[in-house]
């Protein structure tokens, strides 16, 4: 549930993550040609440089895949079952793995960065929230890939704005009677006045 690139969540250090408060710096990108030749370089854009918060349950699991991964190799990688960081064969391999016991369709691991995308958008998540979560340069960029999803806005901002209108003229309108009350009250009072005299 992070929403990385796939350079960028191989690059993962232990030392990026944050236990304590669920923060994750991510500030590199993983270019890998084999087991022996593989090095850090820079993310994508200066916007790929940022800090995500996890949410429980990812920490959760990262802590318990931690606990496990130190049992069986010493790294400080995160994606890292062998002592080196994972590369673009094994974490596709372990995708179709587990779809095919699980009986799903398989899909490439770049779709993960988009149904986290989705899955914030289904929230109601605001876009620059998105934007700076994904760590696209210019908010043009998310909404340009993931406007499609937003087939619904129009109606969700009509069905917000519904009574709108009344409740303000009912609020003006009671407020227009409080203000009125005084005046008519004396005018009122002034014309029985007179009638008295008249008597």
């Amino acid at each position: 549930m992070t929403g990385l690139r796939f350079g960028e969540a191989c690059a993962l250090q232990w030392v990026d993550l944050d236990f304590e408060t669920g923060v994750l710096d991510i500030s590199k990108s993983l270019y890998y040609k084999s087991l022996e030749n593989y090095k850090f370089v820079e993310p994508k854009t200066k916007a790929s440089v940022r800090q995500i918060v996890l949410d429980e349950d990812t920490l959760h699991e990262l802590s318990v895949w931690k606990n496990i991964q130190q049992k069986v190799v010493k790294t400080d990688f995160i994606l890292s079952y062998n002592g080196t960081p994972s590369n673009k064969h094994a974490i596709p391999r372990a995708i179709e793995k587990y779809s095919k016991l699980a009986d799903v369709h398989r899909i490439k691991i770049h779709a993960l960065r988009h149904s986290h995308a989705s899955l914030l958008i289904s929230l109601g998540e605001n876009p620059l929230i998105i934007k700076d979560r994904l760590g696209h340069e210019d908010i043009e960029t998310t909404l340009g890939t993931y406007g499609h999803l937003y087939p619904n806005s129009n109606y969700e901002v009509a069905t917000k704005l519904k009574g709108l209108v009344k409740k303000s003229n009912a609020i003006s309108s009671e407020a227009m009677a409080v203000k009125s009350n005084y005046p008519i009250k004396l005018n009122i009072e002034t014309l029985e006045n007179n009638a008295i005299k008249m008597q």
